[in-house]
């Protein structure tokens, strides 16, 4: 802050990211979990991610993943979605969803915070 203060600008250091898209629907019976499994075994496919410690790839390390392609899903289903992402290594995760998981996600948040309250 004292240096932002100093010279009036504050460098930030913004990881890289990894774009993992979903496509067509999610079919009965696939779990959260599937998709879970699903992001390093594409990874795997496409040799970005390598199962031997020596030598290891993995393009997770350290870096951003944006998940795109699964917009139905709950707000729960994205936090549990994105916490996984530690176990890739990565720094962290965001996941674009509709307005509507979002709005019932916050309407039954304020719903309980008055019941709460009473």
């Amino acid at each position: 802050v004292a240096f932002a203060a100093a010279t009036g600008i504050m460098p930030l250091d913004m990881p890289e990211s990894v774009l993992v898209r979903f496509s067509g629907t999610m079919q009965p019976g696939i779990t959260l979990r599937d998709l879970v499994h699903a992001i390093p075994y594409y990874a795997i496919q496409e040799g970005h991610l390598t199962v031997e410690k020596k030598g290891k790839k993995n393009v997770f390390n350290g870096r951003i993943l944006e998940i795109e392609g699964l917009p139905d899903l709950t707000c729960e289903q994205a936090f549990e979605l994105s916490d996984a992402s530690a176990e890739r290594s990565a720094a962290g995760c965001t996941i674009k969803l509709d307005k509507e998981p979002i709005i019932e996600y916050l309407t039954s948040n304020i719903t309980m915070l008055k019941w709460m309250i009473a």
